[in-house]
């Protein structure tokens, strides 16, 4: 039941998301062709997987030990 909630919940999010930026006059699909934003949105992906790969292990293993 709480699966489809939280679903349910993320599609309004989206959907909701589309019409304040089409409000607010952003075409997504400008967002997407354009280049500078793709570079600096696979930065930013990049530096993300970096911080899990780096401490995902550490923070998993605090939080193993503090519900053990």
């Amino acid at each position: 039941m709480n699966a489809k909630k939280g679903i349910i919940q993320l599609a309004i999010i989206i959907i909701l998301s589309v019409v304040i930026l089409s409000l607010l006059g952003v075409s997504i699909s400008s967002l997407f062709n354009n280049k500078t934003l793709r570079e600096n949105l696979g930065t930013l992906w990049e530096g993300i997987r970096w911080l899990w790969n780096t401490y995902a292990g550490t923070l998993w293993e605090i939080a193993k030990n503090l519900f053990s």
